[in-house]
């Protein structure tokens, strides 16, 4: 390869990370938030990208509303998106690392300091294909299906709990490929929180009426999860932002703006 060609490798490579790296605009040093690093899945209806790809989202939405009310200029543009394994690991292990939407739940409670909630916490379900007429009576009428689900989420650990063999437990990166995934065929049960796989499926163009719901998870409120690190006066800071935005009529907007009581298709 000439010297001319590999320089215009080069500068094409540069380019190409430059446009797909997300850069996290630090806040201002007086700011009441500075120094703390919010991450986020994409996981409708809570978080996830806009048609415009901004991230949106009821959590999102939330979060940046009650930043606004403590006085302090956390955007969208602030909020680092991830695969929920590797945000999840973050939240543990790093100092100031704030992760969402998150449920609390028992297992949980000592491994992060807590902020919240967001929101109520919503249904997550096993949809099925209503034209298979799988019908559920007993929890071991689950193991003999493949159940699709997002690795390294919550309800990983639900659907493992049931108590079936591993190998029906089908992991992927995204609840659009699950969507599809089940419309296929290729798994006979997604898990997923009802809200976000109504949002998916109409995002897909997928017929929500092709779908039934089989089975119903316990389900915990969202919160914020916050390394357990980080200064108790900062997640104070954080909790007192949220119980102030929850008291406004604007809060309650946003949760009929994303239909945040819907427990059917």
């Amino acid at each position: 390869m000439s010297v001319n060609n590999i320089w215009t490798l080069l500068i094409f490579v540069a380019v190409f990370i430059g446009f797909n790296t997300s850069v996290r605009a630090e806040l201002p040093s007086d700011d009441p938030w500075a120094g703390l690093t919010f991450i986020t899945e994409e996981y409708p209806p809570f978080n996830y990208k806009g048609a415009d790809g901004k991230l949106t989202g009821l959590s999102v939405e939330t979060l940046i509303a009650a930043a606004k009310g403590a006085g302090s200029e956390l955007s969208v543009d602030d909020i680092l998106i991830l695969p929920w394994a590797r945000g999840y690991r973050m939240a543990e292990n790093d100092k100031n690392v704030v992760l969402f939407t998150t449920s609390r739940k028992p297992k949980r409670e000592k491994l992060f300091l807590w902020a919240g909630p967001l929101s109520k916490g919503s249904p997550s379900v096993l949809l099925a294909r209503k034209d298979r007429g799988i019908k559920i009576k007993d929890v071991k009428d689950l193991y003999k299906y493949r159940i699709g689900v997002i690795r390294g989420d919550s309800l990983e650990n639900r659907v493992k709990a049931l108590g079936g063999p591993d190998k029906n437990i089908i992991k992927v990166h995204s609840g659009e490929l699950l969507a599809e995934q089940l419309e296929k065929g290729r798994v006979d049960f997604w898990a997923f929180n009802l809200q976000g796989a109504i949002k998916i499926l109409d995002t897909l163009n997928i017929p929500k009426s092709d779908f039934e719901i089989v089975y119903r998870f316990p389900f915990n409120d969202n919160y914020l999860a916050i390394n357990t690190k980080t200064s108790p006066k900062m997640v104070e800071k954080l909790q007192k932002a949220l119980d102030n935005f929850k008291k406004t009529s604007d809060y309650q907007q946003l949760l009929k703006k994303y239909n945040h009581n819907t427990t059917s298709l």
